[in-house]
């Protein structure tokens, strides 16, 4: 799925660019996975992505993985799509899960039935 980049601040692309190839080294900074070559575990080829991490903020308000202008250095992390999907793991489970609820009761109206959310 392509990025929202009206989510992103305007020079994204410059942020990503320095997190991976000058901090990151052009490597997953939690696996060591090398950008560009086959991932040791997985075979496939590596493409360093930037990861929102959503730590806590400074004034101690809590961090949001989705707050995708919060460019704080220690919030990044540049990461290989086997990290990347496992760091938002639990994202993607919420959001499989929801989209099961809404295809049931998506099904129940269409064959007549009572909406699962009918009480």
């Amino acid at each position: 799925m392509p990025m929202d980049r009206s989510k992103y601040p305007p020079d994204w692309d410059d942020i990503s660019r320095r997190i991976r190839f000058e901090r990151a080294g052009n490597v997953c900074e939690w696996c060591g996975a090398l950008n560009g070559q086959p991932h040791p575990e997985t075979g496939s080829k590596v493409m360093l992505t930037v990861h929102h991490i959503g730590i806590e903020k400074p004034d101690g308000t809590p961090g949001d993985r989705d707050d995708k202008m919060d460019c704080r250095e220690e919030n990044l992390a540049a990461l290989c799509q086997r990290c990347h999907l496992a760091a938002d793991f639990d994202m993607h489970q919420a959001k499989a899960a929801r989209t099961r609820t809404v295809k049931k009761h998506e099904a129940a109206i269409a064959a007549g039935q009572r909406s699962l959310f009918d009480e």
